[in-house]
């Protein structure tokens, strides 16, 4: 029996596999970040080639050492004390997630038990802030990944403003994907990562704080260092970082932006919204059930389904067989579904081609009666 691949290819909707222009930018020589001049200026380029994809004009933008977890984390943590009442929008396995931080904090979380197969009703969100007067945080994933399920920023941050209530938002796997505008819908803590759709080495924490979140913090005086965010200012005020920066990191995401920029935003989110609709029709041209219930509450970055047997078992078949990474998923779906990413260049007509040929001959092999070139071909159509 002869290898069907000559080199892998990882899928999966973070971390992903790395365009060429990162890879060659994490080759370039290092230096002391802590003691260079050009470093310093180098780091402060990134974060305005971050603005605009944030709309984080007022907010202060920070890229922090540490997996996207650190900024998720340090959001609560610069917001909840004791008994603070936090709402946390649930339908999903990082939106639930969430209610884990707020008890870690003392903090009292709300969880209505929402939905993991479509997007949270930004009126049902609305009626609980109405009943529950009395919460001061909110807590959103944008793109919850594991289930693909996505969320309407723009609306649910307007209602969460109109309540007085902080917002914070896990935005990992959307940055780069979709529109995001922190200072004009009014998000108070965003949280990104650099391994979803900018397509870097995970190690790096992306955060927007508005001026609201910020006093908030300075009210809440978490004694902490790392996750302290007036200990950066005060560091990067001096031309320095509070401890050692990760310069090949920072060299990488600047290779990504500068490579989002040039292709321009408009075009970068429409690529993953056709990405996401060309592989929900391969999907169903399969035969499979897409998990999330509408096209339109999936996740640009990434496609949920169900699959005719236990997901961890087709998953290693194709990996060993094909040599192709996809991703299942954690808790209650862990056996029932299969991922596939189109985040960043993954969003793109080879990727679509090859996750939906891939996955068609394997079910082919494993004795489905499926039409692997039909599947193909209405996924690159509807790609067009």
């Amino acid at each position: 029996m002869f290898k069907r691949f000559a080199q892998r290819r990882i899928l999966t909707p973070g971390p992903t596999e790395l365009p060429h222009g990162v890879k060659a930018a994490l080759v370039r020589e290092t230096t002391n970040p802590d003691l260079d001049p050009q470093f310093f200026q180098e780091y402060k380029q990134v974060i305005e080639l971050l603005r605009p994809l944030l709309g984080a004009w007022q907010s202060r933008v920070y890229i922090w050492v540490g997996e996207a977890m650190l900024g998720l984390e340090a959001a609560l943590a610069n917001a909840v004390r004791p008994g603070t009442k936090v709402l946390v929008i649930d339908n999903g396995v990082y939106g639930s997630g969430f209610a884990d931080l707020v008890k870690m904090y003392g903090g009292n979380p709300i969880t209505p038990g929402l939905s993991w197969r479509r997007s949270a009703d930004p009126s049902a969100i609305e009626r609980i802030l109405d009943k529950e007067k009395d919460v001061e945080v909110v807590t959103l994933v944008h793109c919850d990944t594991p289930s693909t399920v996505y969320n309407n920023l723009r609306e649910i941050a307007k209602i969460v403003s109109s309540h007085g209530a902080y917002l914070i938002v896990d935005a990992v796997s959307s940055i780069a994907a979709d529109e995001i505008r922190v200072d004009d819908w009014g998000v108070d803590v965003l949280i990104g990562g650099s391994q979803k759709a900018l397509n870097a080495p995970p190690g790096l924490t992306i955060l927007s704080i508005s001026k609201r979140a910020w006093d908030r913090a300075l009210e809440v005086a978490r004694p902490s260092f790392y996750m302290n965010y007036q200990i950066w200012e005060e560091w990067l005020e001096k031309g320095g970082f509070p401890y050692t920066m990760s310069d090949v990191l920072i060299y990488a995401l600047k290779e990504s932006l500068q490579r989002i920029h040039n292709e321009g935003f408009e075009s970068v989110f429409q690529r993953h919204k056709a990405a996401r609709a060309a592989f929900r029709a391969g999907i169903e041209a399969l035969g499979l059930e897409p998990y999330i219930e509408r096209v339109d509450d999936t996740c640009p970055t990434a496609t949920a389904f169900k699959t005719p047997l236990p997901s961890p078992e087709l998953r290693r078949f194709i990996w060993e067989k094909y040599g192709v990474l996809f991703a299942g998923s954690w808790g209650p779906l862990e056996r029932e579904i299969m991922r596939i990413s189109h985040m960043g260049i993954q969003a793109s007509a080879d990727s679509i081609a090859a996750s939906i040929s891939i996955l068609g001959a394997a079910l082919r092999d494993l004795g489905f009666n499926v039409q692997v070139g039909k599947a193909v071909e209405v996924a690159i159509e509807t790609f067009r």
